[in-house]
């Protein structure tokens, strides 16, 4: 029997028998397009865009919850937070498992990332090990490097302003290895980091849902790579090296310092510490590895999308850099600002908080899935369901943030206050047991930075030869983070002391 014969029969038997334990049921499932018989809705997919589609889709069926089905797969997208709270955080025992992305998970060797692993042992115990150090107790323990690199990202952004997305970059980078693998850092084309940008890159590209007919069809991955249509196949054999190496290599470097007394204190140093094992036979080593891995792939890619979107915001809505300027001004008018300042800090802390919602960083989140039948709203989602919150759509819940489209920090004020009861329904950093443990490290990355560049420049729409505005062209490029594509901007200096602020600011 052919390849493509039995492929048909198995996609068939999947479909039919999917169908069959449903019609055993009297729920109905929740509504969607119609779709065909045995693909589904395969042909309904959306391949851009696809937050914009599925919000579109529950206006259309005037329900919050979206079902569709691909062969014998369920998928359920959430368009409102009350459906994400009340499925993925409430009954988060149900839907704290992780679908298994043939692509991603076997194919290119990313399968025991914290983030994508399933709900288990292998899970709780990388979960356990990066919460130690991520928890918010730990924070001393990462804020001198953060605030180290803050100040050399505005260094960098004096020297050449117009290379501002790649400085954002490599500082966050930076600041991130630094933190978790106790390595000093080139000041340009580091390795380690220009090795976790190619890896990060081929996630993106194979992480947008429908890109490979494998994870589908999971049985293709036995397909040789040399078969005509299995481009895919090759492709992963090709890059599956760059991820195993982003893994490897930094964690070989920094337990190799360790060894030699010429490490400074890491994520890695103190992990390798406890317990009193030594390095050559901790029974730890490969949930260290990990968990130091998916620190660097959550830290360096998300934080940096997050303030490549600050600085369109400041280009658009001016009046919000003037009224956070002012703030730094009364809190502390001749330094630049520390970690110290930020409580007495509300509107830049709002700004930074509004950053995240304004643009979501991850458009649909993770996937989660179900791990036996549920009923919500009437409705029957089937076990074994992939279900994604559509962060996009939840950030623009008007229930929630009125006037949504609106870059406006004042939603998470209260009487010219920090509101935290405002702030706690934000979902960008996931729900229930799956939310993200280095969510305090990233906030803290991301305010201080914002602070540091709003104190000693001025953002503003770049001009052209003949003095002409350029009206910013904000576009973002294909993937599963939302990553902006380059756009001109001005970035100056506020004044002379600004300059001398930066230039004081030493690097030691």
């Amino acid at each position: 029997m052919s390849t493509d014969i039995l492929l048909i029969f198995v996609a068939l038997a999947l479909a039919l028998a999917g169908r069959y334990r449903w019609r055993t049921t009297k729920l109905p499932l929740p509504p969607g397009p119609k779709g065909y018989p045995v693909i589904g809705n395969l042909f309904d997919m959306p391949f851009k865009e696809q937050w914009v589609v599925y919000h579109d889709w529950c206006k259309q069926f005037s329900s919050d919850i979206i079902y569709l089905r691909v062969f014998g797969t369920s998928i359920v997208v959430l368009n409102s937070q009350r459906a994400a709270n009340d499925l993925l955080s409430v009954r988060s025992l149900l839907y704290s498992d992780r679908p298994i992305s043939t692509m991603i998970n076997e194919l290119l060797g990313w399968g025991m990332m914290t983030s994508l692993l399933p709900y288990g042992h292998a899970w709780r115990a990388r979960r356990r090990a990066f919460w130690q150090e991520f928890n918010p107790d730990r924070s001393p323990n990462h804020r001198p490097k953060q605030l180290w690199y803050a100040r050399d990202l505005t260094r960098r952004l004096l020297t050449t302003p117009e290379d501002f997305l790649h400085h954002i970059d490599y500082t966050l980078a930076a600041s991130i290895i630094s933190v978790t693998y106790g390595i000093n850092i080139q000041s340009e084309h580091d390795p380690n980091i220009e090795r976790g940008a190619t890896a990060l890159h081929q996630l993106q590209k194979s992480a947008i849902s429908g890109t490979y007919m494998v994870d589908l069809l999971p049985i293709l991955k036995h397909v040789p790579s040399w078969v005509p249509g299995a481009g895919f196949k090759a492709y992963a054999e090709r890059v599956r090296p760059d991820t195993v190496a982003m893994i490897n290599v930094p964690y070989d470097e920094g337990t190799r310092l360790i060894q030699e007394g010429n490490s400074e204190p890491s994520l890695l140093s103190r992990s390798l510490a406890r317990g009193g094992h030594s390095i050559h036979n901790h029974p730890d080593t490969l949930v260290i590895k990990d968990v130091a891995s998916i620190a660097y792939v959550g830290g360096a890619e998300t934080t940096h999308a997050a303030l490549s979107s600050f600085v369109a915001a400041m280009i658009l809505y001016p009046e919000v850099q003037k009224r956070g300027q002012q703030e730094l001004e009364t809190f502390s008018p001749a330094r630049l600002p520390t970690f110290e300042d930020l409580p007495r800090m509300p509107y830049v802390r709002a700004i930074m908080l509004e950053v995240l919602r304004w643009q979501s960083v991850l458009p649909l989140g993770l996937a989660h899935r179900l791990t036996m039948d549920d009923e919500y709203k009437g409705y029957l989602i089937p076990k074994g369901t992939i279900v994604f919150a559509n962060i996009w759509a939840l950030l623009r819940d008007e229930e929630y943030y009125p006037d949504p489209d609106t870059f406006n920090p004042d939603r998470f004020l209260k009487d010219g206050k920090f509101d935290p009861k405002l702030a706690d329904p934000i979902p960008n950093f996931g729900f229930g047991r799956r939310i993200c443990p280095g969510r305090f490290f990233a906030m803290d990355s991301l305010w201080i930075s914002i602070a540091s560049i709003l104190a000693v420049f001025n953002i503003s729409k770049a001009k052209d030869e003949q003095g002409r505005v350029i009206e910013p062209d904000l576009q973002w490029a294909p993937g599963f983070s939302r990553q902006m594509v380059p756009f001109k901007c001005s970035i100056t200096p506020r004044s002379a002391e600004a300059i001398k602020l930066i230039g004081d600011s030493e690097l030691v």
